[in-house]
């Protein structure tokens, strides 16, 4: 039986380890930065802080996983303007930490990044498009590929994901903020010149297994099959459950209070 190793139990984290766990067919262990919630008891659970470089050797050390995944990051995009230190070191040497552990190891590590590493020009953006980023939380984030594109060391992959979304116990997340809003009768604001290409939570968790089993390396895009703006996405919600349009109200980027600049069009192509 394979052992799988994942890092970072958040949103996306959390929907890997279910997938893994319902297949029955891997030893998994979770490492977060918390030793309570979710599958405790129930599934081998570490405490690890990434920014602590030889707690990640030792960590991935003594369990020697076959795949690495690694979720784990600080992606409020504006606490990351805020904090810019602590991104840093949560973003971008984590990675160092974690892809050099796995070369030791011999570990395949696949790594969580985002179409925040691109500046929202273009759209539509391909795995060899120069990246570009325009705010802080992006920047890291390319730090952390650069980082891991560094390291000598063949088996690892990089899977740019797009606004991820779904049904979690984890937290809300934009699909069921906007749900929840329009179940509740309450207004929300929704900007119409923001565009993504969102990744699916359950489509993305099943995509590891693909990367485990396919042997997929280098660095890959895997956003959803259409391109929205967050408005058209609010509205294909409220159709999808017949819910109450004129709730959501249309706006402009420029209305909202952001402290970190956003990229306009980070729609990524995917083609597996």
């Amino acid at each position: 039986m394979e052992k799988v190793l994942v890092i970072g139990l958040g949103m996306v984290g959390y929907e890997i380890v279910k997938k893994y766990f319902e297949t029955g067919e891997y030893k998994i262990s979770i490492a977060s930065r918390s030793e309570n919630g979710f599958f405790r008891g129930v599934l081998d659970k570490h405490l690890l802080d990434v920014t602590n470089e030889q707690k990640v050797q030792k960590l991935i050390s003594d369990i020697n996983p076959d795949f690495v995944i690694n979720t784990a990051a600080m992606t409020n995009v504006d606490l990351c303007e805020k904090e810019k230190g602590l991104a840093y070191k949560s973003n971008a040497l984590s990675v160092k930490y974690i892809g050099n552990a796995c070369k030791k190891t011999g570990s395949k590590l696949c790594h969580i990044s985002t179409d925040y590493v691109f500046d929202g020009e273009k759209g539509d953006y391909v795995e060899t498009d120069p990246i570009n980023p325009i705010n802080y939380y992006g920047f890291t984030k390319a730090e952390g590929e650069r980082l891991l594109n560094g390291i000598d060391y063949d088996n690892k992959s990089i899977v740019r994901i797009s606004t991820p979304y779904g049904f979690s116990p984890v937290k809300l997340n934009f699909y069921t903020w906007v749900l929840e809003s329009l179940k509740s009768e309450k207004p929300i604001n929704i900007v119409t010149d923001q565009y993504t290409t969102s990744t699916s939570l359950i489509d993305l968790s099943e995509f590891m297994l693909k990367i485990q089993k396919n042997e997929l390396s280098g660095i890959i895009h895997f956003g959803g099959s259409e391109k929205l703006s967050r408005y058209e996405f609010a509205l294909k919600i409220s159709e999808k459950y017949n819910l109450n349009d004129k709730l959501i109200n249309p706006i402009k980027s420029s209305e909202l209070n952001w402290i970190a600049k956003r990229p306009m069009d980070t729609s990524l192509s995917t083609i597996l």
